[in-house]
């Protein structure tokens, strides 16, 4: 009996003594067009954890304040947002999973993360932005791995509320219990995706490509060769913003970091071939212009490209988010 004692005391104090890491939310939420009236959390999750994972052979457990997430949420949007709106944004929580993975020399930290976002009108839910990732962290480079996890689903969970308040909504109405097939809801109403042809014209951005509505502002502008170089508009002057891409003859083609890129269809949605290097790569507005302008990639952009590690620079199908046109680049 004292036995059993002993071990269960022994228990009990391993339990206490368990690292926690606390996710700081501390990036500015703010509404500016102080539109947001709520920010609500439905949590899709079967494993309410997030995971732990490990600094010096110590795992450490990612934990929102309380271990409440929702509540954390709340007070982090209502500390940023002190003039509410109308409009009330949903964040679905589909996976976020942080462990550690073991390999022949170390461990490497990782962690897996997918949101989702909508807004909610009456009953009736409306996508508007999705982000999913997967991140690994090395001890060789990474000096404090649970801290890094942290700061990165903080950033994270800001970028995707920051984006809901702004992008456009895809007027597909979802109950709420569609929320867990709401991508193949969806995809089914998506007319780039279901028509045997596409509308030529420009398209500025992704929305107006999924509606397939082209705008009549805009034209595309080529050179001498016939190559696209960019766009213009009404008063046949160069547009500098970036716009989405165009479609000629029915074939689209999208404007990319190393110039415009064929998007190709199969039974998975649209794709590019190119490098995830390539795509990946962070350049301006401004530089990609000035690249198309020129007829090739900008000496800049190139630079960029190069410089990265060659496993990543194979040309390959490269699929585009059926729902927010990011490159799929896991």
């Amino acid at each position: 009996m004292m036995i059993k004692t002993f071990f269960l005391l022994l228990f009990s104090v391993v339990i206490s003594a368990q690292k926690i890491q606390l996710v700081q939310l501390t990036q500015n939420i703010k509404d500016k067009s102080k539109s947001a009236k709520s920010l609500t959390i439905i949590d899709d999750r079967e494993d309410p954890k997030i995971g732990s994972v490990s600094h010096q052979n110590v795992p450490f457990e990612i934990q929102f304040k309380d271990n409440q997430m929702e509540n954390a949420v709340q007070e982090w949007f209502l500390s940023d947002n002190k003039k509410l709106g109308n409009t009330d944004f949903i964040l679905l929580i589909e996976t976020l999973k942080a462990y550690d993975e073991p390999t022949k020399k170390s461990t490497i930290g990782k962690f897996n993360v997918k949101l989702s976002s909508f807004v909610k009108k009456g009953d009736k839910y409306y996508f508007v932005s999705r982000l999913s990732d997967k991140f690994s962290f090395q001890p060789k480079y990474d000096v404090h791995i649970p801290k890094l996890t942290a700061n990165k689903l903080s950033f994270i969970l800001s970028k995707i509320i920051n984006e809901t308040y702004s992008n456009p909504t895809i007027d597909v109405a979802l109950n709420e219990n569609e929320l867990k097939n709401y991508e193949e809801i969806i995809s089914k109403q998506i007319k780039s995706l279901n028509s045997e042809t596409l509308s030529d014209g420009v398209y500025p951005d992704f929305i107006s490509f999924l509606k397939q509505e082209p705008s009549k502002e805009y034209a595309v502008n080529k050179n001498k060769k016939g190559t696209a170089i960019g766009f213009i508009n009404a008063k046949n002057w160069p547009v500098v913003e970036r716009l989405f891409g165009y479609v000629e003859n029915g074939t689209a083609f999208r404007l990319t970091p190393v110039g415009f890129l064929e998007m190709k269809k199969d039974e998975k949605g649209f794709f590019v071939i190119s490098s995830k290097n390539a795509l990946s790569t962070q350049v301006s507005e401004g530089m990609i212009a000035g690249s198309l302008i020129g007829g090739v990639v900008g000496g800049a952009v190139a630079g960029a490209i190069d410089s990265k590690d060659s496993q990543s620079s194979k040309m390959q199908k490269i699929y585009i988010d059926s729902l927010t046109g990011a490159y799929i680049l896991d």
